[in-house]
């Protein structure tokens, strides 16, 4: 009796947890956003902090000065991001410039698609009052290609804003890096210190592992649709091949949005229907290989998170900090993941973020 009595508090503790674990992620989540123009940032140097700390590793195993190594790895990061700033900006103003040839070539496909459907030309037309009974063929009319781009890069350009406080974030944060884990000795008993450093050591190792390994297949990804589009003089294939490349960072949408939008572009570009079909073949013959072949080979299975947990997180941390959230959403879900596995209380839903 004692014992089914015991089985049924530890159920019923199990649901209370649960439910209050619910609860905090709601919580926090709206803390998050209400105060995302700080933590974004903050986020964004923690993810920056784990790609560039390899190369920090790099400048001080050649008996670099440990602050000249951190500033040499900021100064080169920042040089980084300018030169993808001065791209996006060099790249919207020429195509700001022959804007006028890309919208009159949308709208004559957009009167094309519209005719196929075998809809009478008249109701086409902007001058008759039938446009105006057809509310979904007044948006199309009204659509503009401009919006597309003042949607996309809205959000990339609210990010190199804040570059100046993700640089200064990262800083501090590269100074007292190696101070941690003796913070962490004086401020806990032994045993208490050795498992925190354990649970940080694996978060810093599969972290790294995953970014590390993203980072290369990405980056042979945005060579290759760079070399099919120059090959077919799609224009802009650089600057196509650099959102290839950050896309790449975002699980399943990303390498689908990074070969939608080229062939999009490359149909507006040319009238010939064969040419854009080859560029869409050859561009998902080679997220293909990357996703199916390599990826699978260089990350592994180390993450071991459900695909599941991944398009959830993609989701909630897409609408909590927009497309930079989705940059950072299955690094998160790794740390998140790791610290579950070290609270037996919360262990359970750790098994449940477990794709094996």
């Amino acid at each position: 009796m004692a014992a089914h009595t015991r089985q049924i508090m530890i159920r019923e503790n199990r649901i209370i947890i649960a439910l209050l674990s619910i609860l905090s992620v709601i919580a926090i989540g709206m803390v998050l956003y209400q105060t995302r123009s700080i933590i974004l940032p903050f986020a964004l140097a923690v993810f920056i902090n784990y790609i560039i700390s390899p190369l920090i590793t790099f400048f001080e195993r050649r008996r670099i000065p440990s602050a000249i190594s951190i500033l040499l790895a900021i100064i080169i990061t920042f040089l980084i991001l300018n030169f993808v700033g001065v791209m996006i900006y060099t790249s919207i103003k020429s195509f700001t410039a022959d804007f006028p040839k890309y919208e009159d070539r949308f709208n004559q496909i957009l009167q094309q698609i519209l005719q196929l459907t075998g809809i009478p030309e008249e109701v086409i037309s902007t001058e008759t009052q039938g446009l105006q009974r057809f509310s979904v063929l007044a948006n199309l009319k009204g659509f503009s290609l401009s919006k597309i781009i003042v949607t996309t890069f809205s959000s990339l350009l609210n990010f190199l804003s804040n570059t100046f406080l993700v640089l200064l974030f990262l800083f501090f944060m590269l100074l007292g890096r190696n101070q941690l884990a003796r913070k962490v000795q004086l401020a806990f008993r032994p045993e208490v210190s050795i498992k925190i450093a354990g649970i940080l050591n694996n978060i810093n190792r599969q972290i790294q592992k995953y970014l590390l390994a993203k980072t290369i297949i990405s980056f042979i990804t945005g060579v290759l649709s760079t070399g099919i589009l120059m090959y077919f003089g799609v224009e802009f294939a650089l600057v196509w091949g650099m959102l290839t490349f950050l896309l790449n960072f975002i699980p399943n949408l990303g390498s689908v949005i990074a070969t939608a939008l080229p062939v999009a572009f490359a149909f507006i570009q040319m009238n010939d229907l064969v040419t854009v079909m080859w560029i869409f073949i050859l561009l998902v013959a080679v997220q293909m290989i990357m996703g199916n072949f390599l990826d699978p080979r260089i990350v592994g299975r180390s993450l071991n998170l459900s695909p599941l947990v991944v398009l959830f997180s993609l989701i909630f941390w897409g609408w909590l900090w927009g497309i930079v959230g989705m940059f950072l959403a299955v690094p998160i879900s790794v740390i998140i993941k790791i610290i579950f596995e070290n609270i037996e209380s919360l262990r359970f839903i750790s098994v449940l973020m477990s794709s094996r």
